[in-house]
C-alpha cells in the first residue's frame, strides 16, 4: 500500500459526517469477535432480478488480475459494473454485519441502477472478517464461490452473496459456520456446492491469503468496521472514505466529491 505521506494526501476523508455516524450504522471492532429509509433505495433485496446483470443479458461481474493504481490486487475480487468506469469503490464486508445487511438491501440496489450499470462506478468486493470465527470462515467461502463461478458465470455470485445476508443470524450464533454455509450453498442456482467445499479443503492457503490481502488493505486504510467503503478517483487518485450503513444521500456526497476533485 502507499506510505503514511501518501495516503495523507491520497486518502483524504470526506469530512466528520461519515465517522460520527460510524458507531451508529456499522459493525465496529469494538463489537465482540448490503440502515436506510423508502427514500434511500428502498427494501429491495441485492439479489433482485432488477439489479441483476443476466436480465439484460450482459453480466455485471468479472474478473481481472489487474493491481490498481490504488495498490489493490484485484485477482480473487468479484468486481462488479464496467472495467472502464471511472471510478472505483472498494468495499468490506463481513458476512456476520447486520450493518452490512442493511446497506446491501437499502442502498446497494440505487448504487447499482444510479452509477454502477450506468458505467460510473465499479465496485470491489472486499473481506474484512473480525466479529468471529464465523465470519473469516464466511469470507473463505466467498473466496472459494467466486474461484468457482467467475470464468463462466459470474452472476452466482452475487446470488450467492445476497442469499447469504438475507439468511444472516445473529453474530457468532452459529449459523455462519461452514456446514450450514454449505447448505445454504446448495440452494443457490449456479453454484456447485460440492466444488466450494473442495476448494475450502483443497486451496486453504490460497483463500486465506486472498481474505488476509483484503484484511491488511482495511488496516491499511485505517478502516476498523464494516461496511466500510473507499472512493477513488482512477485518473486524479483523490480518494475518499465512509464507514457504515449510511443515508444513501452521503453516497452521493462522496462520489460528487472524490468525482469533481
Amino acid at each position: 500500500m502507499y506510505d503514511s505521506d501518501e495516503s495523507s494526501s491520497r486518502r483524504a476523508l470526506l469530512g466528520t459526517a461519515a465517522g460520527s455516524l460510524a458507531a451508529l450504522a456499522g459493525c465496529t471492532s469494538a463489537l465482540p469477535s448490503m440502515g436506510g429509509s423508502s427514500n434511500d433505495g428502498g427494501d429491495t433485496p441485492s439479489g433482485s432480478d432488477s439489479n441483476d446483470g443476466a436480465s439484460s443479458g450482459t453480466s455485471l461481474l468479472y474478473a481481472s488480475d489487474e493491481t490498481t493504481k490504488f495498490d489493490v490486487d484485484l485477482e480473487g475480487n468479484p468486481l462488479m459494473g464496467s472495467a472502464d468506469a471511472p471510478l472505483d469503490v472498494y468495499y468490506w464486508t463481513d458476512y456476520q454485519c447486520p450493518f452490512c445487511k442493511k446497506f446491501e438491501q437499502n442502498t446497494l440496489p440505487k448504487l447499482v441502477d444510479d452509477y454502477i450499470e450506468p458505467g460510473k462506478l465499479r465496485m470491489v468486493v472486499m473481506e474484512n472478517p473480525y466479529i468471529g470465527q464465523a465470519s473469516e470462515t464466511a469470507a473463505r467461502m466467498s473466496k472459494c464461490v467466486w474461484r468457482t463461478v467467475r470464468d463462466e458465470n459470474p452472476d452466482a455470485f452475487k446470488r450467492w452473496h445476497a442469499t447469504i445476508f438475507d439468511e444472516q443470524g445473529k453474530e457468532n450464533s452459529g449459523w455462519a459456520k461452514e456446514k450450514n454455509l454449505l447448505e445454504i450453498t446448495r440452494g443457490v442456482s449456479g453454484v456447485d456446492a460440492g466444488a466450494v467445499e473442495s476448494c475450502m479443503n483443497e486451496e486453504t492457503k490460497a483463500v486465506k491469503a486472498s481474505v488476509d490481502a483484503d484484511v491488511q488493505a482495511a488496516k491499511s486504510n485505517d478502516i476498523r468496521g464494516t461496511p466500510a467503503f473507499i472512493f477513488f478517483d482512477r485518473e486524479s487518485e483523490k480518494a475518499g472514505k465512509i464507514v457504515g450503513a449510511q443515508p444513501y444521500s452521503l453516497f452521493e456526497k462522496a462520489i460528487r466529491k472524490v468525482d469533481n476533485a
